[in-house]
């Protein structure tokens, strides 16, 4: 739109100069703006708070770190002092004569004055010679450290212990005496808990700081606030044990309160002293800081902000009027050229003009559009109804279609397996026949119930290796009888009947003899049909031949199109929907083969190839037998056959008691109840389609009787889409059954039944 106004401008300004002259660019404007801006001085003041905060945190913990210290020069003192208080103590004469119990009275004024629990002395094995505690001590403790200090013949710090009056920690300085080389006697000074304490608190550490001190198995000593944990938090341990002899670092107490700690290992002793300052407590000091540089950035967003409106308002005022333009666009009222002083603005004045005048146009062009689009939107909801209301009543009529297709192959299913349990050999090749033909007749009403899948290539297959040359017979038997007078060639080689394949048999019987039905359907009555193979690029190729009616060039690009027909002609014998040879390409295609369609012309024939890969014969194959006869159940087992179609009651109960089971027949809904008062059945076979009272209804009246949660109820139909089986199944039903069944699959499932 805006090429078109710069191609076509509106009429201009009556006096173009002086706005040419006045116009300023608005990048220009813009840039002052944008100098006004405050990010520079928000940037610098945020990096120097920043910075300023993590140097009092640093700060903070050196001092952490220096009262550590400090801590531990006075530790150090003490224990140092006490050494030396230890070593007069050993050079006193009642010792060195052997004086002990005026050793020990001097020992109780010296206990008395320091402030010590007890003084002992002990022999080198240890045996207590004097002790100062009431009552006196039977044994030597902390016995580690008595004899590190003999071993070393040094002064030795021990580790804390508990003691046995006071049941409170204590600790002991050991002193070892030596006389000739030998250790003559150890004088231990044992310190309470309390008096590291008092040394600490000596320190007048602020309210709040919290001071602790460990020994070198990391066990509390003291600390200022008391608590029941005798070992450090999770994160001072980790601290002190990053290595070295004094860290800092950011630490929680064992109250939870996050703190700047500092701690200090002291020399000598393996003692670690630990200082924590509340993070809370050291942030308060950052406060004016931050309260300062907040007021000068807020006093720069003041100055920044009233920049920018007085700048803005040079801008806002030809916005605003351009606003009121755009608004009047909107509404469809004609627009007249502005000067707005700025050049940009002044382009998009002259752009809202033109487009004011090709909304016009476009709004015309609308109004006619939009009536042909109401239009077509009429038409195909109208359409849509219709193919809803078509594809409902295709699903009725499938589902009822199903139906009556399935009942009249129960009984001939029935009667099938009666004979094979009768064994009457003589007919075994006619009943192989008749129960092939009856497979193949369920599965071909199944598709005709789900014919989108076939077409579209949903359908489910089962692949297993089989045979070319057996596969070929089976079919080519089948077409004997509609042959007639014609003449049907069979050419295999060897290597082609013998080749192997990965395919669902029945479904390439299907196509196999789909084929040759067409060929028949198009070749007179003393015509000719041949069926060849041959091995080529890894694949087995039939081709099913015929001297018939032939194809023409449209016909044979158009052949396998959906709903397709060839011309009707007098040596066509029948008509069909135009779906076997689509169905045909879906099942080869499924197979990962090809189908293909040659013909030289009208009344030259043709000739139908089909491709399908070829698969290594398998390791073993059973031989091909006879289907063997259902096997009889369980003696005992009772079941009650309810069914309005007399000869699917009376095969079925038939090839029931034939099995070994005992079996009630019902033809009605009210039948089946009367029967169910004196015949206690154990699973009953429920027909849904009955007159009156219908199958689901009937389940209901069972499962409300005496022994209506005894009996097991099996729904045995011609209904069989996915929604009739949850249909069952809310009804009650244990199981759902599709007709025409298998008999051993059936038989499996009442006797499973029959047991729970």
């Amino acid at each position: 739109m805006n090429s078109l106004a710069s191609e076509a401008p509106l009429d201009p300004p009556a006096d173009p100069a002086p706005a040419a002259h006045n116009a300023r660019p608005l990048q220009r404007r813009l840039t002052l703006l944008a100098l006004g801006g405050l990010l520079p001085l928000l940037l610098a003041a945020t990096a120097s708070l920043l910075y300023s905060m993590h140097q009092r945190e640093r700060e903070v913990q050196r001092t952490a770190l220096h009262t550590a210290r400090a801590i531990g020069v006075a530790l150090r003192a003490e224990i140092e002092g006490t050494i030396g208080t230890l070593e007069a103590l050993s050079t006193a004469n009642s010792l060195q004569e052997g004086r002990l119990s005026n050793f020990e009275d001097r020992a109780r004024r010296l206990v008395e004055a320091r402030g010590w629990r007890n003084l002992t002395l002990a022999d080198p094995q240890a045996r207590l010679l004097v002790s100062t505690s009431t009552p006196a001590l039977p044994a030597a403790v902390d016995t580690d450290s008595l004899k590190r200090a003999i071993e070393t013949r040094a002064p030795v710090v021990g580790n804390l212990f508990v003691g046995r009056q006071r049941l409170t920690p204590a600790f002991a300085v050991r002193y070892p005496i030596v006389r000739n080389g030998e250790v003559q006697y150890i004088v231990s000074a044992v310190l309470g808990s309390e008096q590291v304490l008092e040394l600490v608190r000596e320190q007048n550490l602020p309210d709040g700081q919290v001071a602790a001190i460990f020994d070198p198995s990391g066990v509390r000593i003291a600390r200022t606030i008391e608590h029941s944990e005798q070992r450090p938090s999770e994160s001072l341990r980790a601290l002190m044990e990053r290595g070295g002899d004094e860290g800092m670092g950011r630490t929680q107490t064992l109250e939870g309160v996050e703190a700047h700690t500092g701690f200090h290992r002291v020399a000598g002793l393996g003692w670690t002293v630990a200082v924590g300052i509340p993070v809370a407590e050291a942030s308060s000091a950052v406060f004016a800081s931050t309260a300062l540089a907040a007021a000068g950035l807020l006093a720069s967003l003041g100055v920044s902000a009233w920049l920018a409106w007085v700048l803005s308002r040079r801008v806002s005022r030809p916005i605003t009027q351009l606003k009121a333009a755009a608004a009047a666009l909107g509404r469809g009222e004609p627009l007249a050229p502005q000067r707005l002083e700025i050049e940009e603005l002044d382009e998009v004045a002259n752009a809202l003009v033109q487009a004011s005048r090709e909304r016009e146009a476009a709004a015309r062009e609308k109004l006619v559009a939009e009536a042909e689009r109401e239009r077509l939107l009429a038409q195909a909801t109208a359409a849509l109804a219709r193919a809803e209301a078509a594809a409902r009543s295709k699903d009725e009529f499938l589902a009822v279609l199903g139906h009556e297709l399935r009942n009249p192959l129960a009984p001939i299913s029935s009667a099938l397996h009666l004979m094979s349990l009768k064994g009457d050999e003589s007919t075994r090749a006619e009943r192989r026949i008749v129960e092939r033909q009856l497979n193949h007749m369920t599965r071909l009403v199944d598709d005709l119930l789900d014919v989108s899948r076939i077409t579209g290539g949903k359908l489910r297959i089962r692949r297993e290796p089989m045979r070319i040359g057996p596969w070929i017979e089976q079919v080519v038997e089948t077409v004997r009888g509609p042959m007639g007078t014609r003449t049907l060639q069979v050419d295999l080689p060897d290597d082609v009947a013998h080749a192997w394949v990965q395919g669902d048999s029945v479904r390439l019987a299907q196509v196999l003899g789909n084929l040759l039905g067409n060929a028949i359907k198009f070749t007179q009555e003393s015509g000719r049909i041949a069926i060849s193979g041959r091995i080529e690029s890894g694949q087995v190729v039939v081709d099913v031949s015929d001297d018939g009616i032939g194809l023409s060039a449209d016909e044979v690009r158009r052949v396998f199109d959906l709903f397709y027909q060839a011309p009707q002609g007098q040596h066509r014998t029948s008509a069909g929907l135009g779906l076997g040879l689509t169905i045909v390409r879906s099942l080869v295609e499924m197979h990962e083969g090809l189908v293909q369609v040659r013909s030289d012309g009208p009344g030259l024939g043709s000739t139908f190839s089909l491709r399908l890969p070829l698969v290594a014969e398998p390791p073993t194959i059973a031989a091909e037998q006879a289907p063997a006869p259902a096997r009889p159940a369980t003696a005992g087992a009772r079941v009650l056959v309810v069914d309005d179609n007399v000869d699917a009651a009376d095969t079925g109960a038939a090839l029931l008691e034939a099995c070994g089971f005992e079996v009630a027949v019902a033809y009605a809904a009210d039948e089946a109840l009367r029967r169910l008062e004196a015949f206690h059945a154990d699973v009953a076979l429920l027909d849904i389609g009955l007159p009156g009272m219908d199958g689901y209804q009937l389940a209901r009246a069972i499962r409300t009787g005496p022994r209506g949660q005894e009996i097991r109820l099996m729904a045995l139909t011609g209904y069989g889409q996915e929604s009739d089986v949850r249909r069952a199944r809310d009804h009650g039903f244990d199981a759902h059954m599709t007709k025409p069944v298998d008999v051993d699959a059936l038989l499996e499932l009442l006797q499973s039944l029959a047991r729970h």
